[in-house]
């Protein structure tokens, strides 16, 4: 299985499919381990500058 590279995406531009309240999934790789788990709730807490608020 080949990995793919992470990239950042600017959350001014993701924010419209964010507050339509998809369910999200959250990955995280630490030491050759890897999980992925759903985020419980988010939101848009700012639009300038832009600030996510999450709870896992």
């Amino acid at each position: 299985m080949s990995r793919l590279e992470k990239s950042d995406y600017p959350l001014a531009k993701i924010r419209r499919y964010l507050e339509t309240g998809p369910i999200v999934l959250v990955t995280s790789a630490w030491q050759d381990e890897t999980n992925i788990m759903t985020m419980g709730w988010h939101l848009m807490m700012q639009f300038s500058p832009v600030l996510f608020g999450c709870y896992i």
